[in-house]
């Protein structure tokens, strides 16, 4: 409204607000961290002199979040791992790749696979491209690397899964949410600015739908826009800040949601080891010395190329599911064993509806005749019986992710994609082996799987026409792979509410204007 004020002859600007803005909580738009003022730092403490039986009982048994400054200093790889270093001495490794930017629909490609490229090949592009290194760690790596005193002892040096790194050139950032396994997060290099809720503040939360049996989870929540009108009850949510250095380890607890972001070139390794239910003490009330993680079990390893674990259910989960599918079907049927038929079709009945691709998956377990040789009926004693080993492998299968795959393209690729691209490109001329993998790469293809469709494809081994394309049918069979895992339907769902609550925050933008 324009309000005249006759002694002046000034004219007065008031600025209305609407009701239904000022209505909102202040922090209603604004980034993760500036959206309320519940936050507070987390704990730091001095590692030094901490032994495993203090770090267990005041972090580990309480899931609280700590920082321990400069324990990563203590690692070889701090000093070692520069980028040329890691060019020159483990350059053909391969290792995952995603964009900066989690959740993001793009998924880069490098020469071996989507998603996969060689340590080299990665190092030459990640400073310009939307790249990032999120992998499991490759096992020579690990000479560079130790186990802190502080898990060097009992349950938890027993109980280390996975180890996985983090390379990117800054401007990374992750969307709000929760791992499944404890992790001891360790930067090399850089900063990183994490911010911490709680899972007891679940209902505040907004997580995604997902399946059940599923441990980790994101928030519905775009943590650059807090959007209060979509998500009223996060406006009360307390929160946790740090900040972590070169040097810095940080112990994030199991579906803890987090949110980090980074500006600046950084390196982080992460321990990630059990839930610990329970803690063998024998000796972990004293000060530990660090081990070579060369020298420690760990359950997972990637080798440097080939299948990554990274993810994979901890098979002592996985027997527990087992067990527990086992006692539904003798409690239904009033037994105390039950053929593999009966116990299978039990699993599909149970997971039909939700995990499609896992039930794919039990059923070729259950034609594996290394597992289920000559059984005809199977007891809890029968199942308590399976090796280490046999447990390994069905939680390899029933956790497989295409991202792992270094042949990831063939689920993320579909066939018409594939043909339409190429038969487009031949239509006025042949294709050089050039030309065909710079078509096939502009798909999100590779150039290891370029090179082997031209070589199937061309009939002189210089050329490829549209002929050749569309009478080479059978070499496109591969993409498209099924990998449902029963989420199609609820990651509608969940970005249907993205959506609206991006629309809704778009409005808010043009009434302020």
């Amino acid at each position: 409204a324009v309000v005249s004020t006759q002694s002046t002859g000034w004219y007065v600007l008031v600025v209305v607000i609407s009701s239904a803005r000022s209505s909102l909580p202040p922090g209603h738009g604004k980034p993760l961290g500036l959206h309320n003022n519940l936050g507070r730092p987390a704990a730091v403490e001095e590692y030094s002199t901490m032994t495993p039986l203090h770090f267990y009982k005041t972090y580990v048994a309480t899931r609280t979040p700590v920082i321990l400054r400069g324990l990563a200093k203590t690692f070889p790889a701090t000093k070692l791992w520069t980028d040329e270093y890691i060019r020159d001495n483990y350059g053909d490794l391969e290792v995952r790749l995603e964009a900066k930017t989690e959740k993001e629909e793009y998924m880069p490609s490098g020469e071996v696979g989507l998603g996969r490229a060689t340590f080299r090949e990665f190092l030459d592009r990640y400073r310009t491209d939307n790249m990032y290194c999120v992998s499991e760690i490759p096992e020579p790596m690990y000479k560079d690397l130790t186990l802190p005193g502080i898990m060097n002892c009992g349950g938890l040096k027993s109980s280390l899964k996975e180890m996985n790194m983090w390379i990117n050139s800054g401007g990374a950032k992750s969307i709000i949410h929760k791992d499944a396994h404890n992790q001891l997060n360790c930067l090399l290099s850089g900063s990183k600015d994490w911010i911490f809720i709680n899972n007891s503040y679940n209902h505040g939360i907004y997580q995604a739908e997902e399946i059940d049996g599923e441990h980790g989870g994101f928030s519905l929540i775009n943590p650059d826009a807090v959007n209060y009108k979509t998500f009223p009850l996060f406006a009360d949510v307390p929160w946790e800040y740090a900040t972590v250095y070169g040097g810095d380890c940080l112990y994030l607890p199991p579906r803890y949601y987090h949110r980090v972001k980074s500006t600046n070139r950084n390196m982080a390794v992460s321990f990630l080891f059990g839930t610990m239910s329970q803690f063998e003490m024998d000796g972990c009330d004293s000060i530990q010395p660090a081990l070579p993680l060369q020298d420690a079990e760990v359950l997972w390893k990637y080798p440097g190329s080939g299948m990554m674990s990274m993810g994979n259910s901890d098979p002592a989960d996985v027997q527990e599911m087992f067990h527990d599918l086992l006692q539904d079907v003798l409690e239904e049927s009033s037994v105390d064993k039950v053929t593999v038929r009966q116990y299978l079709d039990h699993i599909i009945e149970k997971l039909a509806a939700e995990v499609p691709y896992i039930r794919q998956q039990f059923s070729l377990l259950f034609k594996d005749t290394v597992i289920f040789n000559d059984v005809e009926e199977i007891d809890h004693k029968w199942l308590q019986s399976l090796p280490c080993e046999t447990w390994l492998t069905i939680a390899a299968s029933v956790s497989f992710d295409p991202s792992n795959d270094p042949n990831s393209e063939f689920y993320y690729i579909t066939k018409e994609e594939v043909m339409n691209s190429l038969k487009e490109a031949t239509y006025y001329q042949s294709l050089d082996e050039d030309t065909f993998i710079r078509t096939y790469r502009s798909i999100s293809g590779s150039l290891r799987i370029g090179r082997e469709l031209f070589a199937a494809l061309s009939k002189d081994n210089k050329t490829v026409t549209w002929y050749d394309v569309v009478n080479g049918e059978d070499n496109f069979r591969g993409y498209g792979r099924e990998h449902d895992r029963g989420d199609g339907e609820m990651h509608q769902r969940n970005e249907i509410i993205k959506e609206r609550a991006e629309i809704e925050m778009e409005e808010t933008r043009k009434q302020e204007l």
